[in-house]
């Protein structure tokens, strides 16, 4: 590959980074129309989407600075957005997780996200819809994301016709192999 491939490459990659993080206001003083940076935005998003988790935990899973996500969650403390609790496992660790007004400070800023995204992709049609999706799944793959984690399965009460249904199933199964 000739060096100029290279560059250009390079220059087209750049050059979407800037696009899209212009697109997506993430270089403006607070996103969102709020006092929180991205990274703090990113930080509230983790500690509302999970189980308590450790400072360690969120720093790795994030790729941020321990100093730097330390300082962020010493404000968010001091603001009374987050709450630490020891950990019964490890008392050296302490389990993070957002207080009723951190999930009150939080809300607005989902909603507003939802929104934003909505009225993005709300301006092209379905089908340009289902090609940048796509074209962000590609990317993602690409640059080694990990998939998220999701429950193998779905535990719901039983509907009609379930019960019929895995009564035949076991009968297949039981004649086919029996």
């Amino acid at each position: 590959m000739a060096a100029r491939d290279v560059e250009a490459r390079i220059e087209a990659v750049r050059r979407f980074n800037r696009f899209y993080t212009r697109k997506i206001g993430v270089l403006h003083e607070g996103l969102l129309q709020s006092p929180f940076s991205l990274a703090q935005t990113r930080v509230l998003y983790e500690l509302a989407h999970r189980e308590r988790p450790t400072a360690g935990e969120l720093a790795r899973d994030l790729g941020l600075d321990a100093g730097y996500l330390s300082r962020i969650l010493a404000g968010f403390a001091k603001a009374g957005l987050i709450e630490k609790v020891h950990s019964e496992a490890d008392g050296r660790q302490s389990l993070l997780r957002l207080t009723d007004e951190g999930r009150r400070t939080f809300a607005p800023l989902e909603v507003l996200a939802r929104d934003e995204i909505g009225a993005m992709l709300g301006a092209h049609s379905l089908d340009e819809q289902d090609r940048l999706v796509a074209a962000m799944d590609a990317i993602e793959r690409l640059l080694g994301a990990k998939p998220e984690a999701t429950a193998p399965y779905l535990l719901r009460p039983h509907q009609t016709g379930d019960i019929g249904w895995v009564v035949a199933v076991h009968g297949a199964v039981y004649a086919r192999e029996y």
